[in-house]
């Protein structure tokens, strides 16, 4: 029986049941789109361009997504969560100094937009002017990294004497300046070397929360 059959009557084929293989071909594709949007973009794609990447047949591609743009969305969470989960653990590493907590957080989000040009390319430049679902999950991952950013002040926060409204405000403002610098640098045709877009951006994360209530 060929593997299509056997999908067709729910049998297990190779230690594996439906609804996981189907799993499986869904990350393939997510993750040839992740390849594909983020070299060489996602309004040059196409359905059977992300299937020949994916090895895998348009019928399968339609089993897990409706069209390309639910699959950018896919593949833009995918990115998003991977650098959210890495400036966490950067911030991590810091402990309770707030200082070495936003330069980790900095550091490992620079140094994973460097090592990995397709999540830059993914995040700030393919996601943009696509439609209006694609806008609410830009502000949905837009404010998750707010909260990333809440984390990491957290340690130093008096939530008495700064209210979470005022935090928050403070938290989206810093996501913006960080974001913009990240855009433009990986832009620039003559862009600065990593160390000192860092230094940069610790400045004015610095000084914003050296304001902080005490």
């Amino acid at each position: 029986m060929s593997p299509a059959s056997v999908e067709e009557s729910g049998r297990t084929y190779r230690g594996a049941g439906p609804q996981q293989r189907q799993e499986e071909r869904r990350l393939r594709l997510i993750d040839a789109a992740v390849e594909v949007f983020g070299t060489t973009g996602y309004r040059s794609a196409t359905v059977e361009k992300i299937c020949a990447a994916a090895g895998l047949t348009k019928r399968y591609f339609y089993e897990s997504f409706t069209d390309s743009e639910a699959l950018l969305l896919a593949a833009y969470g995918t990115v998003t969560d991977r650098l959210r989960e890495n400036v966490l653990a950067g911030a991590g590493r810091g402990a309770a100094d707030l200082d070495a907590r936003v330069r980790g957080a900095l550091t490992a989000f620079f140094e994973s937009v460097a090592e990995d040009p397709r999540i830059s390319r993914i995040a700030f430049q393919e996601v943009l002017g696509v439609g209006p679902e694609v806008d609410r999950a830009y502000r949905r991952v837009t404010l998750e990294f707010v909260d990333a950013v809440l984390f990491v002040m957290d340690p130093a926060i008096d939530a008495e004497r700064a209210p979470d409204p005022h935090l928050h405000t403070l938290a989206t403002g810093l996501v913006g300046a960080v974001l913009m610098i990240a855009q433009q640098w990986v832009l620039s045709e003559n862009p600065q070397p990593i160390e000192s877009v860092i230094a940069d951006a610790h400045t004015i994360l610095s000084a914003v929360l050296g304001r902080l209530p005490d």
